[in-house]
């Protein structure tokens, strides 16, 4: 959904950088959507998950309620493996650089200039990874007259979220911009045995600096820290056919204590403790006919999680992960253009080096999986596109990328043995002892653990990502287009969860995705409407599904196909009114996944739903004060969408439709400005699912995670110019 003015008949023109260079987002052949910063700040968006509540086609949640690791599916196209070390099919980027780590997705939003969503294939420009498409976060920059702003929100959960920024010169050639986050709330899990959980506890800081020496040059410099420590990983315990309707309790015996949602018992309590850093550094040369862009970031990430897995008193199952990493990316660009071509070429490197652990346990079952792995990826590409005006209404636009993409893994797991468990009540099954002999490497070495490897493997890729498309703008005002893409996202590896799968099961092949699209963009009725449409047809071989039974995990090839459309509809009818809806259809299915041995069905993709939709309304009044009162509703609708590449009832989310109100106070004091405005987010108090998990087959159970309950606050805001 693109930015909407606050009182104007006349939709704002938008600019958008999604083919590496500005445009009004009209004239760019891409299914998209932007938001400025002040409609991030009125909707309350708080990190890049909440994009989705008003943007077609994109889904956004976690595993486990607490952003540990975000999951940003566009059109059906997403990564649902939990371990710390796999990417994403749909990339995310930060003021040009991308984000390799599912673990750093659920970034705080605070001082933004723009999002942008693009939808499809983006490989061309983007690279490997954006195969689904790509969120584009990028921040206000340093300006050359001084401002500052504070914004102090105070709701419910006691939440006190403070952001500012200051901004202006330093001298005449040099300017900087200071932005600070700080977030707190209790948790609104209720936990019988501790603090309650899915708390709030975020500090993000961002320093930035301009350098203009020259006309000809242009120097940015942007560090960043981000660190969250919080109570995490609490889940909604339903023993497994109980949720089917048949079953009391789960195969130890537990029954479901703590019925309500959001409500359970943590044992042990849960812990998100992330820490990132890092550094952008952009250069930009000028010359006569072309410009010379080079964008190198490093990031460093450090995370500890640790779950309670069962969610009841008992201790079936806990799991926790350890990640150390980093990442490198350099990319050289040069953009040029003629009277009737525009053109961009380029190179990039990216180096993504991590060493990881994750660990299962089974305390009363007995048993536990150890694995410490690394992965160092190292990915290199040659990109180019051209455009070139036919006539005065026809373009055609070609652009292929070459990427290369190796990847080295050394996994080292360990297996403890368990012994049997006797059968109980006609629902408790019993289990036969492990003795670790079908673990990864099949020989046991002692009798308390059993270490498979280590493990070293490795993986070359190469493929051609490439677009074709042909625009026709018969008037300035409508642009009709159809195209080609190809997306690619790398080949790579399982780390086991339970340690249960065999070596050659380990590894994936890269997933290519062709897509064929077709789209319309228009303004009408004298620029107070805008109404963009696009369908398309996704082609995928050897899609990448992530299956999650009993407590194995694994990414597995599939072939897969997507048919699907998009349509946003923007109306300002009179002075002070604006309404937006967006509307997505998806039909998203993997085909031939085997559900038992020798049985094979088509499956619904994860967090794939058939239908969601979207609106916005806001009415402001100017009052003769020369004040503004704004009020605004927005609200979303999600069908009910599968968590697993094998559906099954337990893994099946319910539809939702979440509404959120807001009133504000707008006024200025002589050159400054303040707000003050009243919220309700999630006004009807909606108990929805964002995720599940069917381990019915090893512990009868099934665990749910759900959103936040109603939240009511107060904000304040004072701009400095």
């Amino acid at each position: 959904m693109a930015a909407l003015p606050t009182a104007a008949q006349q939709l704002e023109e938008i600019i958008v950088t999604a083919q590496k260079r500005e445009q009004n987002i009209q004239d760019v052949s891409v299914s998209m959507s932007a938001f400025g910063g002040d409609r991030v700040r009125e909707l309350a968006w708080r990190s890049s998950e909440d994009i989705a509540a008003q943007t077609p086609g994109l889904i956004g949640t976690s595993f486990s309620g607490d952003s540990t690791v975000s999951i940003l599916t566009i059109r059906g196209v997403g990564q649902n493996d939990f371990a710390d070390h796999q990417e994403a099919p749909t990339a995310l980027y930060v003021d040009g650089a991308y984000v390799g780590f599912t673990g750093a997705a659920g970034v705080q939003l605070y001082d933004l200039d723009r999002v942008e969503v693009l939808r499809g294939p983006q490989g061309t420009l983007f690279g490997r990874n954006a195969t689904g498409g790509l969120v584009h976060l990028i921040s206000k920059k340093p300006t050359r007259e001084f401002e500052a702003y504070a914004d102090l929100t105070v709701a419910e959960f006691d939440q006190l979220r403070f952001e500012g920024a200051v901004s202006g010169p330093l001298t005449d050639k040099l300017s900087a911009r200071l932005s600070l986050l700080q977030d707190t709330a209790d948790g609104y899990f209720d936990n019988a045995l501790g603090d309650d959980a899915r708390d709030r506890d975020f500090s993000s800081a961002r320093l930035q600096f301009d350098y203009r020496p020259t006309d000809w040059l242009d120097a940015h410099i942007a560090l960043r820290a981000a660190r969250s420590d919080t109570v995490a990983g609490a889940y909604d315990f339903r023993p497994a056919l109980n949720e089917l309707g048949d079953m009391p309790t789960d195969f130890q015996g537990s029954p479901d204590s703590f019925p309500g949602i959001n409500d359970g018992a943590l044992n042990p309590l849960g812990e998100n403790d992330r820490e990132a850093y890092g550094a952008t550094t952009t250069l930009v040369f000028r010359a006569d006919n072309f410009t010379l862009t080079s964008i190198t970031d490093f990031t460093d990430l450090e995370k500890f999680y640790l779950e309670d897995s069962d969610g009841n008193p008992s201790l079936s199952l806990d799991y926790f992960t350890d990640q150390d990493s980093t990442q490198f990316s350099q990319e050289f660009r040069i953009n040029g253009e003629t009277e009737n071509s525009r053109w961009v070429g380029g190179f990039y490197y990216l180096n993504l080096d991590g060493d990881y652990i994750s660990f299962l346990s089974a305390p009363t079952f007995g048993g536990a999986n150890t694995n410490r792995y690394s992965l160092e990826t190292d990915s290199w590409s040659l990109f180019g596109q051209f455009e070139l005006d036919l006539s005065p209404t026809l373009t055609v636009i070609a652009g292929a990328r070459y990427v290369e993409d190796k990847k080295d893994y050394d996994l080292l797991s360990e297996c403890t043995p368990s012994p049997a468990l006797p059968v109980g009540e006609p629902w408790l099954p019993g289990f036969p002892p492990n003795d670790c002999s079908i673990f990864t490497s099949g020989d046991p070495q002692n009798p308390l653990a059993v270490e498979a490897g280590p493990i070293n493997l490795s993986r070359d890729d190469e493929d051609i990502t490439a677009t074709l498309s042909l625009n026709y703008k018969p008037r300035d005002n409508v642009l009709a287009y159809a195209k080609f893409s190809r997306g690619m996202k790398g080949g790579g590896f399982t780390a086991p969860l339970d340690g249960f799968l065999l070596v050659d099961e380990l590894s994936y092949d890269p997933e290519i995705l062709d897509s064929y699209e077709i789209g319309l963009k228009t303004d009408f009725w004298d620029g107070r409407a805008r109404l963009n449409a696009s369908a398309f047809y996704y082609d995928y071989e050897d899609y990448q599904g992530f299956v999650f039974q009993g407590v194995t995990s694994q990414v597995r090839n599939f072939d897969a196909e997507i048919f699907g459309g998009e349509i946003e509809l923007f109306v300002n009818p009179g002075e002070g009114w604006e309404f937006a809806t967006g509307l997505s259809l998806l039909d998203a299915t993997v085909n031939d996944v085997e559900l038992s041995p020798g049985v094979f069905e088509d499956q619904d993709m994860i967090t794939a739903p058939d239908l969601s939709v979207n609106f916005l309304g806001r009415r402001s009044w100017t009052l003769a004060s020369g004040a503004t009162v704004s009020a605004q509703l927005d609200g979303t609708y999600v069908d009910e969408q599968q968590y697993n590449t094998n559906n099954s009832p337990l893994t099946l989310g319910e539809e939702y439709d979440l509404w959120n109100a807001r009133i504000s106070y707008e006024a200025s004091h002589g050159s400054n400005s303040w707000e003050v405005a009243l919220f309700v987010n999630n006004i009807g108090d909606e108990e929805y699912q964002t995720y599940r998990f069917d381990l019915s087959d090893f512990f009868g159970y099934a665990l749910l995670v759900y959103g936040p309950p109603r939240w009511a606050g107060a904000q304040f805001r004072y701009n400095w110019n």
